[in-house]
Formats: structure tokens, sequence, C-alpha cells
């Protein structure tokens, strides 16, 4: 009797098994292609500027460079006139020559009342006078010589001076004008310089945009204002912080510009590739062939003839395709659109077409 029972029941469960795997579509997954280069507003911005103060007060006797002039490192940007600061420093050249030379009687002074003082010619209270003079006058002499420094420094910052390679991009002054020392209060600096032969392109992008880019990563930057042009960058650094005003990162490139055919200030649009180090291409498989089990994705594969459900992490959904992030090697045999009454370990009739 149990054995009509089971043979009835293999009987219908034979079509259901037959429905399951009668009609089963196999497929491997497919490499994704590269990403696309991100496309990404650019603002150009010198390498490094500097706004140039005076540290002497006197009138611009000279200014030898103008708005757009390329200048070298050391170049004599403009001359100042201060007769009352040359006169100042040449006194205190000639109080320097007389605090040596009493430098150096107190020092003669010395070496007398010592030999006085073996002969008991004078008195150790003597001697002792004799000692702290000499000290006094050294100590005088050291004074001068710094007070003569300050002054010839106070010279020298007559002549102003070019920090680095730069193009003047701005001044303030001109022939004549009055200069205050230390303006920087006032804010009324001669010049501004800035070096373009190479530019930073600074942007401006949200957090994912950003935990995306690495130092390294090639990008070509294209501005409207010079038609058929590409201008060949690298992202260079991130600023780590994201704004809480604006809500985006500060990622800055690196662009060459010997030619300084790019004005500092354009806007244009960067296009950032991957780089080189970046992870592996990702996979695709069919849409239809995820299947939520238990709450999570899974993926149906044939694994040594038997259905498996594996757990899969998913990333962009391109409509007939989507990534799969981890969870699924590259050569496994996928089931299409599997239905409902497939199980784990099912036997599969029929080999998977590859």
């Amino acid at each position: 009797m149990n054995s009509l029972r089971l043979a009835a029941l293999f009987c219908l469960l034979l079509p259901a098994a037959a429905s399951a795997q009668g009609n089963l579509q196999f497929v491997k997954p497919e490499v994704a292609p590269p990403a696309e280069p991100l496309r990404l507003p650019v603002r150009t911005a010198p390498a490094e500027q500097a706004y140039i103060y005076s540290r002497a007060t006197g009138l611009l006797a000279e200014r030898r460079v103008d708005l757009g002039d390329v200048v070298q490192a050391g170049d004599v940007l403009a001359v100042i006139a201060a007769p009352e600061i040359q006169r100042a420093a040449e006194r205190a050249a000639a109080a320097v020559a007389q605090a040596a030379a009493r430098a150096e009687l107190a020092e003669a002074n010395v070496r007398r009342t010592r030999t006085l003082g073996e002969k008991a010619v004078l008195s150790s209270a003597e001697a002792e006078i004799g000692e702290a003079n000499a000290k006094t006058a050294a100590a005088d002499l050291l004074a001068a010589q710094a007070d003569a420094k300050r002054l010839a420094e106070l010279v020298a910052f007559q002549q102003i001076r070019a920090p680095f390679d730069a193009l003047v991009v701005n001044r303030q002054f001109d022939r004549g004008d009055f200069i205050p020392g230390d303006s920087t209060t006032n804010g009324r600096w001669l010049f501004h310089l800035a070096r373009v032969n190479e530019l930073r392109g600074l942007l401006d992008v949200a957090p994912v945009t950003a935990l995306a880019l690495r130092p390294g990563q090639v990008a070509v930057v294209e501005f409207t204002e010079l038609p058929g042009k590409k201008f060949p960058a690298k992202v260079a650094r991130a600023s780590g912080l994201i704004d809480a005003a604006s809500g985006t990162m500060r990622v800055e490139l690196t662009l060459p510009n010997p030619e300084r055919q790019i004005p500092a200030g354009l806007n244009g649009v960067a296009l950032v590739t991957a780089a080189a180090d970046a992870t592996p291409r990702l996979l695709r498989v069919p849409v239809n062939a995820i299947v939520v089990r238990d709450g999570r994705q899974h993926v149906a594969i044939v694994r040594e003839g038997k259905v498996a459900f594996v757990p899969v992490r998913t990333g962009r959904n391109t409509g007939a395709r989507i990534e799969i992030l981890e969870g699924l090697a590259a050569d496994a045999s996928i089931i299409v659109n599997p239905n409902g009454l497939l199980q784990p370990g099912q036997p599969v009739l029929a080999s998977p077409s590859p």
C-alpha cells in the first residue's frame, strides 16, 4: 500500500520538476565596460601667488615692471627712495666703529690692570672695575652691530624683489607715489604676482565623487574659450573636509601651462578617468537573473549539476543589465529568470550552455 502511495506522489512531483527545469536559460556574466570619465566643472587658479608689500617708507623712485610682465625670482620690481634710512644706516656704521674703538681701549686697560695687579700696584677692586668696563664695551659693540644690521636690512628693503618666477597680474602704485612701510594693516600692497606656468584646477564635488577620486588619476580639461584644445592634468590632492554650507569637498588638479595659454580664473570642464590602480572591472548580469530570498538579493547558478542561490551585492542598474559588486564568480553559469519552483540542491536535467 505504501509503495503505491510513493509511486503516486512521484508521478505528481515529476511534472512540477520538469516544469521548473524544462525551459531554463543559462548565461555567463559579462565584464562591464570601463566607466565613462567623470565630467566635472573646474576653475583654474595660479599654482602660487603673493601680494608684495613694502617694508620701507618713502617715495616710489622706480617702477621697473608693469601689468603682464614676466619676472624671475630675485628681480627688482621697484625702488623706494628713503634717504633718511640711508643716513641712519651710515650713522649706525659709524657707531659700530666707535663702539669697536671703545671695546679695544677697554681691553687694553684690562691687560694693563692685570699686569699692575700682579705687581701689587693696583688693588683687586680696581682690577674688577677694569674687567667690568671691558665687558660693558663689548656689549655696547654687539648692540651697535645689531642696530647697524637692522638699518642695513631697511636699506635693502628699498629694493622690492620678486620672491619667485611669476607674472605681474596687478599693481597699485606709480612712480612718485608715497609708499607706507609695513602697510599690511591698510592693504596697500605694491604688486600682485602669480605663477601661472602651472595652474591648479579647483573642483568642488559631491562627497560620493570626492571619495572616488585618487591622486594620480588622469584628467583632460577643456574650455569653451579655447575650442578644440584639450589640456592634460592630474588629480593632485583633496581637502578631506566636506563643506557644511555647500556639501562639497575641494579637490585640486595640477594643470601644466608652460605657454601660459590658459589664464587663471577660467571656468572649464575636467574629464577625469579612473586611475591605473583602480578596482577591477565589474561583472554584469541580466536584471531578471536577480531574485530576492530572505530579504537579500541572490543569483541562481548551476554548481556541480545542481541549483544554488548565491547572495550578491549589486551596483548600478543600466536597465537590461545590473552590476555585481561582489558574490559572483566570473565563470558562473547563471540561470536567467528563475521561477519560484526552483529549490537549492535541485538537480538540473539539462547541461547549461556555455
